[in-house]
C-alpha cells in the first residue's frame, strides 16, 4: 500500500487556516441547508476537515472519533474526504431522550451520500478493546475526542486508542474549557513524552452559560475549547501542557464519593445543594421531595454500609498469575 506521511509544517498550517477561515463549506453544509446541525463550532469542524485531508493518499489511514450524536462532525469529514474511511464510535447512550439520533445520522449518512462514513453503535471501551474488528489494518490519522468528558473517560479514550494511532496521528480533544478534560490531557502529556500538546483553544464559558452574542462567536470559533496533540518526533521546543490549578482537590475526593452507598446520587445532591446556594426554596423542596423518592426507588440496590464500600465481597482471597505455562 501506499502511505504518505504529512510534515508537520502541513499539521501547523491545516490548525492555522482551520482558526482563520473555520470550517471548509459547501452546498449541503450551508447554514440554511439544514442537513447538517448539531453543537460544535465552525473551527472545530474545520480543524477536523483540514487534518484529515492530508491522509487522503494513505490508503492505511483513517479518521476516528468518540461520540457521534446527531452526525455533524463524523459527516463534515466524510463529505471533505471521499476517499478516507470515517467512523464514528457511539451507543447514543446519552443526549438522546428521543432515541432518536441513530436514525438522525443514518439519514445525513444516506443524503451526503457518505459512505465512507461508519457507525460503530458501542460503548467508546467496547469499542476501543477491539477497534481492529471494526477498523481493519488502517491506522487512526485524525481522533476526534468527544465521548464522556468525566476524567477517567477522557484519560482512557486517550490511552487505549494508542495502539491504533498513525505514525503521524493528530488527536483533537473537544470540551478542553472544563478543567477536568485539560488535566486528564495534561497527565496523558506527562506520562507520554512522545506526544506534544501543539495547539489549544479556550473560550470564556460554555456556550450554555454564554451571551446570544457570545453564544454565536462561540458557534463561529472553538466552541468549548479544544486541545491538538501531534507525537513529539523530534524537538518540537519547550514541552507545554494545558492550564490546570496545582491543588486536586476535586480529584482527590473521588475516593470519598466511590465507595459512599449514595454515590450514584451525587448529582442529584449537587443539585440540591446548588437551589441553596440560589436561595430557592420552593425549588429545593421540589427537588427534595423528588430526591426522597428517587431513594426509596433505589433503597434494594443500595450498599450496605454509609461509606468505605468496597464491593469486595465475592473476590479472590488470593490469586497468582501462572507465568510461562
Amino acid at each position: 500500500m501506499h502511505t504518505t506521511e504529512p510534515s508537520l509544517a502541513g499539521i501547523v498550517d491545516a490548525i492555522t487556516e482551520a482558526n482563520l477561515h473555520g470550517l471548509l463549506r459547501n452546498e449541503k453544509q450551508s447554514p440554511d441547508s439544514g442537513v447538517l446541525t448539531g453543537y460544535s463550532g465552525n473551527k472545530v469542524v474545520g480543524v477536523l476537515q483540514r487534518l484529515a485531508r492530508l491522509f487522503v493518499s494513505d490508503a492505511t489511514a483513517c479518521y476516528l472519533e468518540i461520540g457521534v450524536f446527531q452526525g455533524l462532525t463524523l459527516n463534515s469529514v466524510a463529505y471533505a474526504t471521499p476517499t478516507l474511511a470515517c467512523f464514528g464510535i457511539d451507543n447514543f447512550a446519552f443526549f438522546d431522550p428521543g432515541k432518536k439520533n441513530l436514525s438522525i445520522v443514518t439519514q445525513r449518512i444516506e443524503a451526503l451520500g457518505n459512505s465512507n462514513a461508519h457507525l460503530i453503535n458501542a460503548d467508546f471501551e467496547d469499542a476501543l478493546d477491539n477497534l481492529g474488528a471494526w477498523i481493519g489494518d488502517r491506522k487512526i490519522a485524525v481522533y476526534f475526542v468527544d465521548g464522556p468528558h468525566d476524567y477517567r473517560s477522557q484519560l482512557m479514550c486517550l490511552e487505549f486508542a494508542l495502539p491504533y494511532l498513525h505514525e503521524r496521528a493528530v488527536i483533537v480533544i473537544d470540551d478542553s474549557n472544563y478543567e477536568h478534560v485539560r488535566q486528564a490531557n495534561a497527565d496523558f502529556l506527562r506520562t507520554h513524552p512522545d506526544w506534544f500538546l501543539i495547539a489549544q483553544a479556550y473560550t470564556s464559558s460554555h456556550p450554555d452559560n454564554m451571551s446570544a452574542e457570545e453564544g454565536s462567536s462561540a458557534k463561529n470559533g472553538w466552541w468549548n475549547g479544544v486541545n491538538i496533540l501531534v507525537r513529539n518526533q523530534k524537538d518540537l521546543g519547550t514541552r507545554i501542557y494545558p492550564p490546570t490549578r496545582r491543588s486536586r482537590s476535586a480529584f482527590e475526593a473521588d475516593h470519598l464519593v466511590h465507595p459512599h452507598r449514595m454515590a450514584s446520587l451525587v448529582g442529584d445532591s449537587l443539585r440540591l445543594t446548588n437551589e441553596i446556594a440560589n436561595k430557592a426554596p420552593l425549588a429545593f423542596a421540589r427537588r427534595l421531595l423528588r430526591m426522597v423518592r428517587k431513594i426509596s426507588s433505589i433503597r434494594p440496590r443500595l450498599a450496605k454500609f454509609d461509606s468505605m464500600n468496597t464491593n469486595s465481597r465475592e473476590l479472590p482471597e488470593f490469586i497468582i498469575s501462572k507465568i510461562g505455562q
